[in-house]
């Protein structure tokens, strides 16, 4: 795998892959690769770390039971992985009904800027929690698909994938929530 900062799938996915099919090393690169992405992801849709914790754990565990079958089909492994981290996601919901719109720990979701100076670091910081607080409005389909795209940084195909849809739908309903999002924010704070 690229590493956390290119998702696009490739030919070292697939390698990727047979590691993990192969060796428990492989497995645990496969882990390094997204563990961190898929913690973010999930701690942005529920608000709470235990709950996050648990849910990448039982997902990396799917994956170890599930790696024997799972064939290289030109999409990364992280469509899988998000595929499987937000049904179990939806499992909890369902288990305890847990709203979606919980906020998040506002500790955890700092913006990587250590060059900006103190006054474009608040600026930002308030922009982040207009942002968040107007995607809270939008319905939990649009959140997910802004979240995957997003948040977790996967690529249209991968999306599609994770969602279980085809990639010109996943690609319209990235368009149409961004225009759900941009039309709220500028209602909200324009």
């Amino acid at each position: 795998m690229d590493g956390p900062e290119n998702s696009t799938p490739s030919a070292n996915d697939e390698a990727l892959l047979a590691r993990a099919k192969s060796s428990p090393g492989g497995v645990a690169e496969v882990y390094d690769a997204y563990a961190d992405r898929l913690y973010g992801f999930l701690l942005k849709r529920c608000g709470h770390k235990e709950t996050a914790e648990d849910i990448v754990s039982r997902t990396f565990m799917k994956f170890i039971e599930a790696v024997p079958k799972i064939e290289w089909q030109g999409v990364s492994l992280g469509a899988w992985l998000y595929r499987t981290a937000s049904n179990a996601l939806i499992d909890h919901w369902r288990s305890a009904s847990v709203r979606l719109d919980i906020d998040v720990d506002p500790e955890t979701w700092d913006l990587p800027s250590p060059s900006q100076n103190t006054a474009e670091a608040i600026d930002l910081g308030m922009e982040k929690e207009k942002m968040l607080t107007v995607m809270k409005t939008l319905s939990p389909r649009d959140q997910q698909v802004l979240d995957l795209r997003y948040f977790a940084q996967l690529e249209t195909q991968e999306v599609a994938k994770t969602m279980e849809i085809s990639e010109n739908h996943a690609a319209v309903l990235v368009y149409r929530a961004l225009g759900r999002l941009r039309s709220k924010y500028q209602q909200s704070y324009v």
